[in-house]
């Protein structure tokens, strides 16, 4: 079962692979005391961190100027102009006029994991299947991984599925969905290909519908074009912007599908998009935020899943940060100076 955001929505952390090796630290004897005074205080900093919301750290003040023989001021040292992104490809726009605020290998092809489901969903939607019945194969239903625990000849509707994908990031819903919109999966992912090609999404190439097969790629440029145009779809954008779905559908009883991307319980304003995780794609993010009438689309890409979502969340808040801060002014433009 996932647990509901509302009890999970903090960043886990791992604590110290010698963590066990305090225990022998709070023994009597000398020293006994300091460690475990030591023990209290690290794991209290662990907690603190956390509970931390997810937002760009504060600059720290700079530190006052050293004595001088000469009277003029000495200058302080200049602030970093761009956010510090840890992921190797990171781009953030806005959804509404493209305009890019801040790209790092922005067009560097990496995998791209369940953001796969991205273009899946989007498909289901232009061809009009939210409210059609599905019947789940038997292939759909033998999906590995994450799913939604879809049996075979179970009949579902498309919207249930959606749901089931993009919250839960259900593999077998993915599959169902695609073999009910184009007879087979091997169909479907040609039909993503040429919709990616429509789209101008040059570097970009679909394996599978749920992106479990790192063949497939994908570029943080070509993520935020595609995002922007989901999140026009006022389904696609009420989907992945909802807590918790009922399951009514099919042979089970009610389920409750919870959103696994916690990064909307975490980031003021944030509403979606999708994660994505493999062994080899590492831990991949698009984020969505809205204040005062603005929609900005944070993509990372690669980020390490050693630090449990932390790098990701954290490079999307910096991101989202630094986007929404210049938007009124519109003084800086892009690193890269190039509009998506």
């Amino acid at each position: 079962m996932v647990p509901s955001p509302r009890t999970t929505d903090r960043l886990r952390l791992r604590l110290p692979a010698n963590i066990d090796g305090l225990e022998s630290g709070c023994a009597p004897g000398p020293g006994g005391v300091a460690s475990v005074i030591l023990a209290v205080l690290l794991l209290a900093g662990t907690l603190a961190v956390a509970r931390t919301p997810v937002s760009s750290a504060k600059a720290a003040p700079d530190p006052p100027p050293r004595a001088r023989h000469s009277t003029a001021a000495r200058p302080r040292p200049q602030r970093a102009l761009f956010p510090n992104v840890v992921a190797p490809a990171a781009i953030v726009v806005d959804a509404g006029t493209g305009r890019v605020f801040f790209a790092k290998g922005p067009d560097q092809p990496l995998p791209i994991a369940s953001l796969s489901k991205i273009m899946t969903a989007l498909l289901v939607l232009e061809r009009g299947h939210l409210s059609a019945t599905v019947v789940v194969s038997r292939r759909a239903a033998s999906a590995e991984l994450v799913v939604v625990g879809l049996r075979p000849r179970e009949r579902i509707s498309g919207q249930a599925l959606l749901y089931g994908m993009l919250l839960r990031s259900g593999n077998d819903a993915a599959t169902a969905l695609a073999e009910h919109v184009s007879g087979n999966v091997s169909a479907f992912v040609a039909l993503m290909n040429r919709r990616a090609h429509s789209l101008g999404l040059r570097h970009t190439w679909f394996a599978d519908p749920a992106g479990l097969d790192d063949r497939g790629y994908g570029t943080a440029r070509d993520l935020a074009n595609l995002t922007r145009v989901a999140l026009a779809d006022r389904s696609f954008a009420a989907i992945v912007n909802t807590d918790r779905f009922v399951l009514r559908d099919g042979h089970h009883r009610a389920r409750a599908l919870w959103n696994i991307n916690l990064f909307r319980g975490q980031y003021p304003g944030a509403i979606g998009v999708k994660t994505g995780f493999t062994s080899r794609a590492g831990d991949c993010l698009v984020a969505a935020a809205r204040r005062d009438g603005r929609t900005m689309i944070a993509v990372v890409l690669g980020d390490s899943p050693a630090t449990h979502w932390q790098d990701a969340f954290g490079d999307a808040a910096r991101l989202l940060d630094y986007a929404f801060a210049r938007s009124p002014s519109g003084q800086l433009s892009n690193r890269s100076g190039r509009s998506i």
